[in-house]
């Protein structure tokens, strides 16, 4: 794993204002700054990002003081892929529930693509797979925690076999073992079936000798009922045959019931076809007997309406007589009144003084104005009573007038009426006399048609109706002929059903006869079978012991403890002028005479060799940074273990200016085995040492760095 970009939000001493940390621009670098500045906060950031785990006891923890949430985003690269890792975590609340999420992408052509499982933990298995190692393994090698640099040395010797183990890649073996182990139980497991299968197949094959005799039985029994099959099968033949006879002869006669009922009805239809055309008939002739009458009473009426409309006629020139002399009379009036107005006209000037005559404008005296006043008066009297004897009259003849034309449109609505009903009558008369005319002698004919067909179907009826007494006295034996039937037939499948279960008793022996010929065929597999799994366990229970830990990984433990041995003590004698020498030893001889596996680290300087407890800090420091940095490059150069970085975050102050120098030294020395070495540090003439800086400042918002 080598990283690449780290970018924190709200994460431990780091706010949201904190720009990306890009690691892909050195090689070796100083991460620098006072003691709590948030220097190792960076490295809690990469390891939670990645496994989840930092200093802190939970998650909460490592939010930034009174904020809610926080996120972690850190890309790197692993052989010719680069990942991104986001990790966030949001506190619980009121109303809410603390959440934590995992996002795993991979870098492709088109940007970064998801590739995280389907929950958080799957998500970290991935990123452990992809890594090759957990976060012990890591914190053990290829991390120096501060306080935990001796986190190798002060483990159990099985503890330190464990990581040493997980640092070689040794869970391969652990999973091979686990195979083998697994393969064995099966093929236990497949051994013990099969000899269940055995000891079933044994019991089955006894009941071998008990098939056969029981075959021989059925065989027996089988071929006599047959014999009486034969018999019982053909007399039920002869009474099926008998039966069958009389079953025909009952269709036939429900057949001739069928006939019989519709020749009854065809009969019942002539008849009524017979009653029907004589009714015609009968009709047509009475029609043609009373046409003369019934035509002459319809013109008599016809003559006598006749006379009727001369009397009509004779109303009508009353009426126009009355209406002429009314409209004169009016006329007459309408005159008399215009006279009457000039008159009155005459006056109203002769009353206002005028003196002149109407006539020819000579002056009037007062005699004379008066004389014709009087004259026009008398004139206007008569005119009057002219006027008044007319509209007398008038109302009169009015009266008289509408009484007329009453009777009039009367007795014109009655003629019409009447004509009418006459003129339909003699039209009825007339189309009768023509139907009945042309009708009646095809009536005629249809009625003796119709006659002779009923005398022929009366015939057949009873020649139908003898054949069928004649049938039902045959079929009195039908009952007797059907229980002799079902008797014959409940015999012959007794018979039958008593074959049918000796050959379903013979196929099932058969059967079972034929599985006993598989079952001894299957019980040689068997047996083979067995062989081969105990073959199989033997070798998986050898596979197991050769993968275990006293096996194949004792073997690889104890090759590498060499390049271990040679590389911690090349470090160690560059840091101590060769006065410290370490040596880790695989196996121990217990006080019972027996070698026990086992990973003691033994020191030896010049006062000889002591157990680790008794070197001051920074002696034991110095041995712990040369067995971690003898581990790091031995799972920098494990084959499957892509992790070519180192991180230091630990032990400058436990040394002198000196030792410091042999620090330095010994780390330059080292460089070229890894892609990419930080060393955290706080201490101020150590930065000059680092080719490249990163400086970690606190503000009051929070942590930030910048790189020099």
């Amino acid at each position: 794993m080598i990283p690449i970009k780290l970018a924190v939000r709200n994460f431990m001493c780091y706010r949201d204002n904190v720009p990306p940390l890009y690691l892909d621009s050195f090689h070796v670098a100083c991460l620098s700054g006072d003691n709590g500045n948030g220097k190792s906060a960076l490295v809690d950031a990469i390891t939670w990002a990645l496994w989840g785990k930092a200093r802190a006891k939970s998650d909460d923890d490592l939010i930034h003081m009174g904020q809610a949430e926080m996120e972690v985003e850190f890309e790197f690269a692993v052989a010719h892929n680069q990942y991104r890792v986001i990790r966030k975590r949001s506190k619980a609340g009121i109303k809410r529930t603390g959440q934590s999420a995992l996002d795993l992408l991979i870098a492709g052509p088109d940007g970064f693509a998801l590739i995280s499982g389907n929950s958080i933990r799957e998500t970290e298995a991935k990123i452990i797979e992809l890594l090759r190692m957990d976060y012990d393994t890591f914190i053990n090698s290829a991390l120096l925690l501060q306080g935990r640099a001796d986190e190798f040395s002060m483990k159990r010797p099985g503890e330190r076999k464990e990581v040493l183990g997980n640092i070689l890649g040794l869970s391969l073996y652990d999973s091979l073992e686990k195979l083998a182990k697994s393969l064995g139980r099966e093929k236990d497991i497949r051994q013990q079936e099969y000899s269940n299968n055995l000891n079933r197949i044994d019991r089955q094959l006894e009941q071998k000798p008990a098939y056969e005799s029981g075959l021989k039985e059925a065989e027996t029994a089988i071929s006599g009922i047959g014999d009486q099959l034969e018999k019982q099968e053909s007399a039920l033949t002869g009474l099926r045959q008998s039966r069958e006879a009389l079953k025909f002869k009952d269709e036939e006669h429900k057949a001739l019931g069928k006939q019989i009922e519709q020749a009854q009805q065809q009969l019942r239809y002539l008849q009524g076809q017979v009653a029907e055309h004589s009714s015609r008939i009968e009709r047509y002739e009475k029609t043609m007997a009373t046409y003369a009458d019934d035509s002459a009473r319809s013109r008599k009426r016809l003559d006598e309406l006749a006379g009727q409309e001369l009397d009509l006629t004779a109303k009508r020139e009353h009426i126009e007589e009355s209406s002429n002399r009314i409209h004169f009379l009016r006329s007459t009036n309408a005159k008399l009144k215009e006279e009457m107005d000039d008159l009155r006209r005459r006056l109203d000037l002769l009353g206002q003084g005028q003196a002149e005559c109407p006539l020819c404008g000579t002056e009037l005296g007062v005699e004379g104005r008066e004389k014709i006043m009087a004259n026009y008066e008398v004139e206007g009297r008569e005119k009057g009573d002219a006027c008044r004897a007319n509209l007398g009259e008038i109302q009169q003849k009015d009266g008289k007038l509408n009484d007329l034309k009453r009777e009039a449109s009367d007795l014109e609505s009655a003629i019409a009426a009447q004509r009418t009903q006459c003129e339909r009558q003699l039209e009825a008369l007339d189309r009768d006399k023509a139907e009945a005319e042309k009708a009646l002698p095809q009536e005629k004919q249809a009625l003796d048609q119709a006659q002779r067909a009923a005398q022929d179907l009366r015939a057949a009826l009873q020649e139908s109706d003898d054949k069928r007494k004649a049938i039902l006295v045959d079929l009195e034996a039908l009952p007797n002929m059907e229980r002799q039937l079902d008797s014959a037939e409940r015999a012959f499948r007794e018979l039958r059903d008593r074959e049918r279960s000796y050959r379903d008793k013979q196929a099932e022996l058969q059967a079972s006869l034929r599985r006993c010929a598989e079952l001894e065929m299957e019980r040689q597999d068997v047996s083979k079978a067995i062989r081969a799994a105990a073959e199989e366990k033997s070798i998986f229970e050898d596979l197991a012991t050769a993968f275990g830990k006293r096996g194949v990984q004792a073997l690889i433990i104890e090759s590498a403890l060499p390049a271990i041995e040679e590389e911690a003590n090349r470090l160690l004698g560059r840091m101590t002028d060769n006065r410290m020498h370490v040596r880790i030893e695989s196996q121990r001889d217990t006080k019972k005479g027996e070698t026990v596996e086992t990973l003691e680290i033994r020191i030896a300087d010049e006062l000889g060799t002591r157990s680790y407890e008794m070197f001051s800090g920074g002696e034991a420091f110095r041995v712990n940074f040369a067995l971690r940095i003898a581990l790091s490059r031995l799972l920098a150069g494990r084959s499957g273990a892509p992790l070519p970085t180192l991180i230091i975050d630990e032990g400058f102050g436990t040394q002198d200016s000196s030792g410091r120098e042999r620090l330095v030294e010994a780390i330059n020395s080292i460089q070229d085995d890894f892609e990419k070495i930080l060393v955290i540090t706080h201490i101020e003439d150590l930065k000059e040492a680092f080719p490249v800086r990163i400086e970690v400042t606190k503000t009051e918002d929070g942590s930030t760095f910048s790189v020099n």
